[in-house]
């Protein structure tokens, strides 16, 4: 009697596009190694020693600086990736949400310092090779 096929299994998404509900924002994450982030602020690359990730109880907490400006207050922007399965060859849609603070800088007036905005997003997890080694792998 043959064996029943056993299905692979599920891996740990590496890569993720993400778009706000309004779709203004648009943002490309891989795993230590970039983000993209497309929205009204304009479109910016970030490699992976210029985001700050912070493992939570709801999932990795990426930060990237939009604007850093000091004297005039700064932006960043923060996006949860929860952990994600998925199949080989496959992908998996989930939901997010991610936050702007704009830093006030310099000011001293009374009053919140740092003011929210608040973002769902629609995300789509997959499982990749390395940037650099899809790159090698094209170019043979």
């Amino acid at each position: 009697m043959a064996k029943p096929a056993v299905a692979p299994r599920p891996r740990r998404a590496n890569a993720f596009d993400f778009v706000s509900k309004s779709g203004i924002t648009k943002v490309t994450y891989h795993s230590n190694a970039f983000l993209e982030y497309t929205g009204p602020e304009g479109q910016l690359s970030f490699r992976s020693n210029q985001i700050s990730r912070q493992e939570t109880p709801s999932g990795q907490l990426l930060s990237v600086v939009l604007k850093p400006q000091f004297d005039a207050g700064s932006l960043t922007f923060s996006l949860f990736v929860p952990p994600v399965n998925v199949a080989a060859s496959g992908s998996r849609k989930f939901t997010t949400c991610g936050v702007k603070a704009r830093h006030v800088g310099l000011v001293r007036d009374s009053g919140a310092q740092i003011e929210y905005e608040m973002e769902h997003f629609d995300g789509e997890a997959k499982v990749q090779a390395p940037p650099r080694a899809r790159e090698r792998a094209s170019s043979s």
